[in-house]
């Protein structure tokens, strides 16, 4: 799209057709007068002519369209956030941070220890790995982006909030 738009910029805005000795012809406008930028050919398919004559038009348009309804749609984003219930305005939870810092927690290492198999010396590392294997993910960042792994990582902090609360 940004090429698009920059080809757009480039060039000129007022585009023409004309017809010199029974060819058409594309012509483009500027400050400094106006230029032959193509010829069809006489023999040239008339769907083909007109897609052509008729493309620096239906670009400056298309675009300028697009970029009013993006317009149009973010303001109506925004209106509807503002309008949100206060629960449903929340930034989605970070999983991976929230998952890097139990890691880190000395009780939540003696928890993958005693009930997940965590081998000594209990490391961040070690957590990382573990909580990777219980949850059959390949990195934390998949808890942000699948939501069946962030359901498992959220029964994992649930057992072991569990676990702190037994004692």
């Amino acid at each position: 799209m940004n090429a698009i738009r920059n080809r757009i910029e480039l060039a000129a805005r007022d585009w023409g057709i004309h017809s010199d000795g029974g060819k058409l012809c594309l012509t483009a406008g500027t400050g400094e007068g106006n230029f032959l930028v193509a010829t069809i050919s006489d023999e040239a398919p008339i769907g083909e002519s007109e897609l052509v004559l008729s493309a620096p038009g239906d670009l400056i348009w298309l675009l300028e369209t697009y970029d009013a309804l993006a317009g149009r749609f973010r303001a109506l984003r925004a209106e509807l956030r503002r309008h949100a219930p206060q629960q449903q305005r929340r930034e989605p939870k970070d999983y991976a941070a929230e998952c890097a810092m139990k890691c880190a927690e000395p009780a939540f290492k003696v928890f993958l220890e005693e009930c997940h198999g965590l081998a000594k010396p209990l490391t961040d590392d070690r957590a990382a790995t573990k909580v990777r294997s219980i949850l059959n993910i390949r990195s934390r960042s998949e808890l942000n982006d699948d939501a069946a792994a962030a359901a498992r990582w959220q029964e994992l902090r649930n057992a072991f909030d569990a676990w702190r609360r037994r004692g």
